[in-house]
């Protein structure tokens, strides 16, 4: 069975073409074609990548044992301020590359999230930004500066509303393809 997956990445490029028939996946970039044998996977890695403030991309990248990887992700631009959710097209082209991969290699690895070296200092960065803002908070307000402390309140608001999807999703995890993280795809309507 042909499974197919077509988006453009960036607002600016040209489209990029994904057929997975049995163990052998076709990727057509308009300038290249290459053709990846799934046996030669080594790992797959989602990821969530926070988008515009009203969009959600989801990542997947996939890396060979040669150190050789190709990623798609969950959005189709289609100019600089317009991009599409491809939320059908892309949950099935995931599972289905999940599935052939296994099939393919059955010691492929399935990792959710980014690698624990990029995550941890993320996190810690993140929780200490938010503990410095409380703190400048506190600050403002005994010093009678209520204003700037509303608007310290405000922006750790605004932070904690970015930061925290990126840190609760991309928590370093192993899955199973036939089990794939929900939260790193987009929701089925």
């Amino acid at each position: 069975m042909t499974q197919t997956y077509s988006h453009n990445p960036k607002p600016f490029s040209g489209p990029i073409a994904f057929t997975l028939k049995g163990s052998t996946l076709t990727v057509d970039s308009g300038r290249k074609v290459h053709e990846v044998q799934l046996g030669a996977v080594d790992t797959v890695r989602m990821t969530f990548e926070p988008g515009r403030l009203a969009q959600r991309s989801f990542r997947t990248k996939v890396i060979m044992k040669d150190g050789k990887s190709f990623t798609f992700n969950s959005l189709d631009w289609k100019s600089l301020v317009e991009a599409q959710e491809l939320t059908r097209e892309y949950r099935a082209f995931v599972k289905a590359l999940c599935d052939a991969i296994i099939r393919a290699n059955p010691q492929a690895r399935l990792i959710a999230g980014k690698p624990i070296g990029l995550w941890l200092p993320s996190s810690a960065l993140a929780v200490a930004s938010l503990l410095a803002m409380a703190y400048l908070v506190w600050q403002a307000f005994q010093m009678g500066a209520t204003s700037v402390a509303l608007l310290g309140i405000l922006l750790a608001i605004v932070g904690y509303w970015q930061i925290e999807p990126m840190i609760r999703l991309n928590k370093p995890r192993p899955f199973r393809s036939e089990a794939l993280p929900e939260e790193l795809l987009p929701k089925a309507s």
